[in-house]
Parts: C-alpha cells; sequence; structure tokens
C-alpha cells in the first residue's frame, strides 16, 4: 500500500508544503543540532541553482529533529524557500543519536520524499547537514543527471585517504553488490538525488525501512527492483564537522551493519533470488585516494584480531560456522608478518553472522560487536596485502572481494529459507 501524504506528512506540515508548491527542484536538509555548519551547506545548495538550475523553481525541505540551537534561524539566513518541519524523533536517539548525526532519520526521509512528491518536484536533491565541504558544482554533479533523465537515484562517491572507508569498501559494497546486484562504491547514502519516479516508487512500496533496518540498502535495492538508473558521482573529499556522530567504531559497525541485516530479514524479497551484479554509471570528479592522514598501525589491527580471538570465543562459536572458525582461529594464530585474510572466509564470517543475526544465536548487538575484531583483522590483511603497491593494486583487491561476496551467496541463501 502506497504511503499517503497524509501518514508521512501531519496535517500542518501538509499546508506548509502546499504553500510553496509548485516547485521544480527541491534540497533536503535533515538536521540535529547543525547551527555551526548548516549555513555552509544551505548556501551551497543556494549558490549551485542560482549557478546551475537558475531557470527551475526550487525550495529547501529542512526536517528537523527538535534542535536546540541557531540551526533553523541559519538555513533561512540565506535567503532560498523553505519548508521547515519538525518530526518526533525517538527520545533514545536524541540520547545516543545514531552513528549518521539525524535522530529518526528513516522517517525524517519520508517526510522529505513526501514533501518532494506534494510539491512536484522533478527532482530531489539530498545533502548532509554537517559535510562542510559541499559544494555549488555537488548540486550540478547531483542534480544534473535526473534533470536529464540519465539517473533516478544519484549516490555520491567520496575521494578518501588511502586506508579510510575500509568498513565501506571491505564490507558495506561487497555486501550491497551481492545482495542487490549493482557495485555501489559508497552504499550508505549520504549526498544523493532522486527522480520524481525514484521517489513514488520509495513511497508506493509496501513497507518504509523502520529505525533498525538500513534505508540506503533499501532505497538502492528498491530501484534495482524497479528497474530504475542508479548512478554514483564523484564529488571529491568529504568533510564532516559534527557535534552529534559518533567516531567510536564498535558502535558504528554495530549500527551500520545491523541496520543492513535488519533489512536483510524484513525485504528478503528485494535480495534473495538476486544473482551476478552489474556496474553502475559513473560521473563527476575522479575519486582516487587522497594523500596525508596518519599511518595505520597494523600490529595493533592484529593484537585486536588476536585479542578478539582469546575473548569472544562464546559469541564467536556461536555465530560462526564450525569451519568458519576454524578458518578465523588459524588466522589468528598464525604468522603475523605473513597475515592474509581469505576473501570467501572474509564473505563466509559477514553471511554466518547476518544468518546469526536472524536467527537469534546470541544478543544481537553483542553479536554485531563481537564482528570488530574481525573486521580489523581483515583491514590488516588488506593493508599488508596492498601497501608496497600503488592504487591500482587496492582497486583489484576490493573487486576479487565484491566478487567473492557473490560467489558465496549461494551459501548465505540455502541457510536463510
Amino acid at each position: 500500500m502506497a504511503i499517503a501524504d497524509s501518514e508521512a506528512l501531519p496535517p500542518e506540515a501538509q499546508r506548509a508544503v502546499d504553500a510553496v508548491a509548485p516547485r521544480d527542484l527541491a534540497v533536503a536538509l535533515l538536521t540535529f543540532q547543525n547551527g555551526a555548519t548548516v549555513a555552509r551547506v544551505a548556501g551551497a545548495a543556494r549558490d549551485g541553482l542560482d549557478k546551475h538550475f537558475r531557470g527551475l523553481r526550487a525550495l529547501v525541505i529542512n526536517v528537523d529533529a527538535g534542535s536546540s540551537d541557531e540551526t533553523l534561524a541559519r538555513i533561512e539566513e540565506t535567503g532560498l524557500p523553505v519548508v521547515s518541519l519538525a518530526h518526533a524523533a525517538p527520545a533514545s536517539e536524541r540520547a545516543a543519536v545514531p552513528f549518521h548525526g539525524v535522530p529518526g532519520r528513516n522517517l525524517a526521509l519520508r517526510m522529505a520524499f513526501a514533501s518532494a512528491r506534494r510539491v512536484g518536484a522533478r527532482a530531489l536533491i539530498a545533502l548532509e547537514a554537517d559535510v562542510t565541504s559541499a559544494s555549488d558544482d555537488w548540486i550540478e554533479h547531483l542534480a544534473r543527471p535526473v534533470i536529464e533523465g540519465r539517473g533516478d537515484l544519484v549516490l555520491a562517491r567520496h575521494a578518501r585517504r588511502r586506508y579510510d572507508g575500509t568498513m565501506a569498501s571491505l564490507l558495506l559494497a561487497p555486501l550491497t553488490r551481492a545482495l542487490v546486484g549493482r557495485r555501489v562504491q559508497q552504499p550508505l547514502l549520504g549526498a544523493g538525488a532522486l527522480s520524481a519516479r525514484a521517489l513514488e516508487g520509495a513511497l508506493a512500496s509496501p513497507g518504509w525501512p523502520s529505525a533498525r533496518e538500513s534505508p540506503d540498502l533499501w532505497l538502492i535495492g528498491r530501484a534495482a527492483a524497479d528497474g530504475l538508473i542508479i548512478r554514483e558521482v564523484g564529488l571529491g573529499p568529504r568533510r564532516i564537522e559534527s557535534r552529534t556522530r559518533t567516531n567510536d567504531v564498535p558502535g558504528l559497525l554495530a549500527q551500520a551493519v545491523g541496520s543492513v541485516f535488519a533489512l536483510m530479514e524484513q525485504e528478503a524479497s528485494l535480495w534473495v533470488e538476486v544473482q551476478g551484479s552489474d556496474p553502475v554509471p559513473e560521473d563527476g570528479v575522479p575519486s582516487a585516494p587522497v594523500d596525508g592522514g596518519p599511518a595505520v598501525d597494523v600490529g595493533r589491527l592484529l593484537e585486536a584480531f588476536q585479542r578478539g580471538a582469546r575473548d569472544l570465543m562464546p559469541i564467536w562459536e556461536a555465530a560462526l560456522a564450525p569451519e568458519t572458525l576454524g578458518d578465523v582461529l588459524s588466522l589468528a594464530d598464525g604468522d603475523p608478518d605473513r597475515f592474509r585474510f581469505p576473501d570467501d572466509v572474509w564473505a563466509r564470517v559477514i553471511y554466518d553472522a547476518a544468518l546469526g543475526y536472524r536467527y537469534g544465536v546470541t544478543h544481537r548487538d553483542h553479536l554485531l560487536r563481537a564482528l570488530v575484531p574481525i573486521y580489523l583483522g581483515r583491514t590488516a590483511g588488506f593493508i599488508l596485502a596492498t601497501r608496497a603497491a600503488g592504487p591500482a593494486r587496492d582497486a583489484a583487491m576490493i573487486e576479487a572481494v565484491g566478487m567473492a561476496f557473490e560467489a558465496e551467496k549461494a551459501y548465505l541463501r540455502d541457510r536463510w529459507r
């Protein structure tokens, strides 16, 4: 059953949206305590719209989770037409803000989508209110494919320091690739753009992701299932200046991976029968690794992996199949100077964890956090295998990880039913 505007938007929100309709373009800003940064982001949106889309009518849809700072005032100062909507984010998420920095983000996205549909927008551009590297050219790169009919779901791809972002490249991207059959490099939606067709398809779907499910992977899977055009655009580096996001790796991994596992359980029809994968078209700025950043201490990563093998054995035994567990333990006992982490073992670790999550073999949060030492070991293996070579070696090895997740998907599918 399609989501009606009356379900996604309370009456006062509908009236606020109707007061500025119709519009050709909409910019979504989901906010929470972003007074220190949102003016720069909204200013980039204003400048990009003026520079690249001057003939089109635009507005900002701000969905706020209860900011107590100057967030709303800073947006209004940009001079763009603004619809400011409030949503009742769960108190638990305001007290312990999720990794993306926006309490109740799933419902805030739904409000933004419904508002964009209600004003008749041809494209909705989503920006992150704490990403201060946003520029006017981002608006061009994101919206142009949608306006020209070359993309329905346009996803940002950012340049990173060489060994930043391994959670995406070694875990989330290959998992997404195997599940929904699209080779998206950075599947956690930050900046992006959607066509009217993508908005309607998402709002017409029978379910909307709950707070514990991944709206990002759901949107990618929904677009793939509906035959829509998914693109990635390079936007250059991504600089976050946040008061609310966590840098806690165990918490971040538990939330990000847990949201994917929850979606797998809820929306099996989007992924169970998918086989193989297709590349997605790419535009924008090349995303080669940028220089800088501290050196990675591989020894500490391996120590964390080995410590996990000592301290987390009861959880690993519950979550991992005996053969997978044996393979992981043999790696932990190996020579650190010759350490490598086979791609097929890594794929089975993640698939076993997804199955353990589904069948409740142990407390779910404990299971997810117990993955952290194995993830750190996998990261160490990647660094050891690539650091003496150039970035081309990185790309080849990341591609091999994606292929392994595809090859091992039958292992997951046979045990999921």
